[in-house]
């Protein structure tokens, strides 16, 4: 599997000519005049501590109570639809425009065999990452992106939804803890790249 990262310096300049600011790991920012789509790079090796973690359970466990504790999350963008790429030859900036040419849902995924209990891994990645998250989310046709280009330079942009992968301990009373790895959908979004 091939992954994409990208420096939040090689981003910087393209983001703030949008007239957003840089979009760090933890923070994809959104587009202007559009603000349900996100615009940022990936690097899932980038991990954030999660800003809330929740107490253990001190009462007795009853038998069925399930929850899930994240410990860290970070940043994932999966893509629906084909990668698409604009090379600037010229010695001036130009924009790059981008245009979703699929549509398609992406739904909540998980490490471990076996079904967990959706709604207990969402809720636990809320907490987490301090952001609403869904059960499944659906990149629409219709959106589209512009992006200054620099001089000999190539743009490459995917669509898609921006999931947030969290790891934690998934607990149903009384069996012993899991460990567990959720990518839950966030933002329909862009990740884009320069090079």
């Amino acid at each position: 599997m091939l992954k994409r990262t990208l420096c939040a310096s090689v981003l910087m300049a393209p983001l703030t000519a949008l007239g957003a600011t840089p979009a760090f790991a933890d923070d994809p920012q959104p587009i202007p005049d559009n603000p349900d789509i996100v615009i940022g790079y990936e690097n899932e090796t980038e991990t954030f501590r999660a800003k809330v973690t929740p107490p253990l359970v001190t009462m007795a466990c009853r038998p069925g109570n399930v929850s899930y504790r994240v410990s860290s999350y970070s940043n994932s963008h999966k893509a629906v639809g084909p990668t698409q790429s604009n090379h600037n030859g010229t010695s001036r900036t130009a924009t790059s425009t981008f245009s979703a040419t699929v549509s398609g849902t992406i739904s909540i995924a998980w490490n471990v065999s076996g079904s967990l209990k959706v709604d207990r891994l969402v809720a636990g990645a809320e907490v987490a990452t301090g952001v609403n998250l869904s059960a499944s989310l659906t990149a629409s046709l219709g959106n589209s992106i512009a992006v200054p280009t620099p001089a000999r330079r190539t743009t490459t942009a995917t669509y898609g939804v921006w999931r947030k992968k969290t790891k934690g301990s998934y607990h149903v009373c009384p069996q012993k803890p899991r460990k567990v790895t959720a990518w839950t959908p966030w933002r329909v979004g862009w990740y884009v790249k320069q090079r």
